[in-house]
Order: structure tokens, then C-alpha cells, then sequence
């Protein structure tokens, strides 16, 4: 460590790590790090992440020989362990992420609030602090500062820094922080993660324990069998009893929906663009036999229509009916930004939900939108009762609206509930009278459909992303912070 570098803690009333190493990397450097060919090979985040969330450009390379160079540099100002108190575990300083992200940030592109996600290399070694260079000065554009705050729903700012070129940022990735919105000007930073191992190898036990990070998706195959799939790349296959059978493999990112097709098949999509067709043989084990690009951008949701037949949506902002085989049969291009879901309503009809704040109703066959709702913000989740033709929506403000239809789909009337504070992620109607939601405060509700009215509530320790309810009346909730837990109701 350098005597004549700075170091700036920009959190005093934490233990949490967050400090910048001031002018570590010189103008050089950080010309040489964003030389002109990764300079002008930007592409939008928008195929990854939705605008309600960022809407910046970057670049992703991996690169062992940088990323080995960069942390030789900076190892000596990491702190070379970490406890973490709630599990009384030791971790200790490894390496740094090959995988680097090179972010620019135009004016009017923003990445709000959030947490950084941790990466996973195995069980026992994975990131635990965020890894920032500066590569550009603060003068060079007007706004884009990071900051921080005390939670995901705090006001006041915590703290906040103007960048200055050549200044490295770390910092714990259980803070709340954004990248402030670029008023004029271009702002450019470099990002990986900071891995550290755990010196103990003792695997945590439990029902429905071993998924590496978040778990995006829930599906009940049969009574007896329980699918998950998350951002470690693999679904997990259960019995009830939370016990796992198989892993499968394949998909080479996150996967974000899976889908029942027939008595042996199910779906998986992934934000590797691709949709998988799984198949169970006699000795009751799922096997792959089919795998065909889709979407230009990530597979957000997929729906059954026959035993053969399915609706695909994506962040292309594009719905496709395609068969078993991967060939198209109809495209419904109509939504202006991702269509987050897709649900049948009747053979012939389905609805989509969209970031672009609308509700679709399409007749597909004949590839026509026959009506669209319009909320005030982005649509994340659909359900529908076809007995009662009520269709529920959940929202980016945490709202569900109830909507009773006609035969032909019009509104006959329509309520609202303030369901959950932040995102609603998931909506399901378990019986005539009760409904559950699952969000962004971490938060299952149970509500009465009839009166609006919350009866029970259950929480998670992160995001609620998806709800099964099964026929002896349990709710299974997954969650990002990479459990499956069993509720009775």
C-alpha cells in the first residue's frame, strides 16, 4: 500500500465495507482500460434489464490476464477477511471476478436503486464487495454521482461521491446505492466483484436447500414433483418433501420461467435467449431433447396453450406462438417494451403485461390485439380467472388491480389494492376468495378478493419472485434470496 494514497470511508456509522482508494489508477491507465475499440462497442442494457431499473450501455468481457492484473493492484487495500455475524462464517480474500463490466452512462441514463447481486463461483467461494474504477473525470459530465442509502426505501441520502478519474470504489454488496442520471456529458466506469472463500466447507442443510443465489421460478410438475430454476443456470427437481433428485443443466444464464406442456414435457427460458424442451422417460428422470433460440433478448415468460403449443414473451418486446418443435406459428408485435408475462385466457384468447404500462388482450390465431388497459406505470404480472373472467395485474408501484370482464373481454369493473411497497413480482388466485401476491419488500399477502382486505402475510429475506399453491392447500414461495418455503394457508 502506497503512504501517499488516499483513502476516503464514505460510511463511518457502519461495519459495512465502503470506501474509495483515491487516484489509484492514473490517466494512462484508465485511457488504456477504455482504449477506442471497447470505447465504441457499447450496446444498451436494455436487452438484460428493464428501464424501470437502468438504462445505461455497457460492455461485458471476460478477461483472466486483466482481471489478474487489477487485482494485484488493488488487493492490498481489501480487507483480506470477512465474517459474515449472521452465519458465523470466515471468508477469505481469493481473486477478482473475470468477468468485467464497462459501463457508460449518457445523458438522461440513470441505474437506480439497487443491490448488487452476488456471483457465485461454488458454495464456498463467492463475491462479497462490489469493485469500481472511475475511468473518466467528473468535468466531463454533470450529475452521475454514486450514492448510497440506508435502505431500499430510505429517503435521505447516506452518502454520495462524485467520481473522479482513476479512483477505485469498493464497497459491500449489501448496500443500497444508484448510479445518480447524467444530465449532459458521458460518464464511464469499470466493475467486477471482489471473491473471497469460506474456510469451512459445511453445506447448508434443509428442505429445498441448494440453489446458488436467486431462484426466479417455481413449477409444480405433479403432486409429487416440485421445479425450481434461478440465476445459478439450473433447475432443480424436488419431491414435496423438499428433497432434491436431479440437477439440470444447460442454459448458460439465469433463467427466469418454466412451463408445463404435457403430461412429460415442461419449458424452461432463459436470458440466454434460448427455450428449452425437458422430457421425463419411464425411470422418471428429465432428459433434454430440444433447444432453439427464440427471442433476440431474454426469455421473461412462457405459457401452455395445448399439449403442443405455447406462448413465448420476451425483452424484445415480442410475443410468439410456437410449437413443441421450435417453429413459429404467429407473432404478436404490438407492446412498445418487455412483455413481462403472458397468460391464456380461453383457447382461442390470451393477455400480456408490459413495461410500456399496458394490459393486452389478443385473439392469436388471427395474430390481433383486441384490447389494451393502460395503467400509470410498468405491468409486471398477470393471473385470470376463467370461471369468474376476473383478470389481476400487479404493478412496478405495488399495486393489484381486480378487473371483472365480459364474455368479449371489456371491463365491467374494476378495483384496486395497495398490495406490497415496491414491485408486485407475482400474483395467483388460490380459490374464489383469496388471492396471493408476492414483492419487493420481501412480503407473501393473503387477501380476501371480495373486500380487498390483507388476512395473513409471510416474509421472505429478499424479493418475492414466484408462488405455487398446491392441492393440500400449501404456499410454496421462492424468493431471490435463495430459498423455497412451505406456507400453510
Amino acid at each position: 500500500m502506497h503512504s501517499n494514497i488516499q483513502i476516503r470511508n464514505l460510511l463511518t456509522d457502519t461495519d459495512l465495507v465502503c470506501f474509495v482508494v483515491c487516484s489509484l489508477f492514473t490517466k494512462e491507465e484508465c485511457e488504456q482500460l477504455l482504449n477506442s475499440e471497447r470505447k465504441n462497442s457499447f450496446q444498451k442494457a436494455i436487452f438484460n434489464y428493464p428501464t424501470y431499473y437502468r438504462n445505461n450501455e455497457r460492455l461485458v468481457i471476460d478477461d483472466p490476464k486483466l482481471s489478474s492484473y487489477l487485482f494485484e493492484k488493488v488487493k492490498s487495500y481489501l480487507p483480506n477477511q470477512i465474517e459474515t455475524k449472521s452465519e458465523n462464517e470466515i471468508w477469505t480474500l481469493t481473486e477478482l471476478n473475470n468477468r468485467l463490466r464497462f459501463c457508460k452512462y449518457n445523458a438522461n441514463q440513470y441505474f437506480h436503486r439497487h443491490l448488487d447481486g452476488i456471483h457465485y463461483v461454488s458454495k464456498r467461494k463467492q463475491s462479497k464487495l462490489t469493485f469500481m474504477i472511475y475511468l473518466n473525470n467528473a468535468n466531463e459530465f454533470e450529475g452521475g454521482r454514486t450514492l448510497f442509502y440506508k435502505t431500499k426505501d430510505s429517503i435521505d441520502i447516506w452518502a454520495s461521491y462524485i467520481p473522479q478519474q482513476g479512483d477505485l470504489m469498493i464497497f459491500d454488496h449489501n448496500l443500497w446505492h444508484e448510479g445518480e442520471e447524467v444530465i449532459s456529458g458521458e460518464k464511464f466506469v469499470l466493475r467486477s466483484d471482489i471473491l473471497y472463500t469460506k474456510d469451512s466447507d459445511d453445506d447448508i442443510k434443509g428442505i429445498f436447500c441448494g440453489h446458488l443465489g436467486y431462484i426466479w421460478k417455481i413449477l409444480m410438475f405433479d403432486n409429487e414433483t416440485l421445479l425450481s430454476a434461478g440465476r445459478d443456470k439450473t433447475i432443480h427437481i424436488w419431491n414435496i418433501n423438499g428433497d432434491i433428485g436431479q440437477i439440470l443443466t444447460g442454459h448458460r444464464n439465469s433463467i427466469l420461467c418454466m412451463e408445463k406442456l404435457n403430461e412429460t414435457t415442461f419449458l424452461s427460458g432463459s436470458r440466454d435467449k434460448q427455450i428449452k424442451v425437458w422430457q421425463r422417460n419411464e425411470n422418471q428422470i428429465f432428459q433434454l431433447v430440444n433447444s432453439f433460440p427464440m427471442h433476440t433478448a431474454t426469455v421473461l415468460s412462457l405459457c401452455k396453450l395445448t399439449n403442443d403449443l405455447f406462448a413465448s414473451s420476451g425483452a424484445d418486446n415480442s410475443i410468439k406462438i410456437v410449437n413443441i418443435n421450435g417453429q413459429i406459428q404467429y407473432e404478436l408485435i404490438e407492446h412498445t417494451n418487455w412483455v413481462w408475462q403472458v397468460i391464456k385466457l380461453t383457447d382461442h384468447y390470451i393477455a400480456s403485461c408490459s413495461e410500456d404500462n399496458t394490459i393486452k388482450i389478443w385473439d392469436y390465431l388471427n395474430e390481433k390485439c383486441i384490447k389494451t388497459f393502460t395503467e400509470h406505470c410498468p405491468v409486471i404480472c398477470l393471473t385470470y380467472d376463467n370461471i369468474t373472467n376476473t383478470l389481476i395485474s400487479g404493478d412496478l408501484n405495488g399495486e393489484i388491480v381486480i378487473r371483472k370482464l365480459s364474455n368479449d373481454f371489456n371491463e365491467i369493473s374494476s378495483r384496486k389494492i395497495i398490495g406490497h411497497n415496491g414491485i408486485v413480482r407475482t400474483v395467483l388466485k388460490l380459490n374464489e376468495k383469496l388471492l396471493a401476491s408476492g414483492g419487493e419488500d420481501n412480503k407473501i399477502k393473503i387477501w380476501n378478493i371480495q373486500n380487498g382486505s390483507c388476512i395473513k402475510e409471510f416474509q421472505h429475506e429478499n424479493f418475492v419472485q414466484s408462488l405455487v399453491f398446491t392441492n393440500d392447500n400449501k404456499l410454496l414461495s421462492a424468493s431471490y434470496d435463495g430459498t423455497i418455503k412451505v406456507w400453510t394457508i
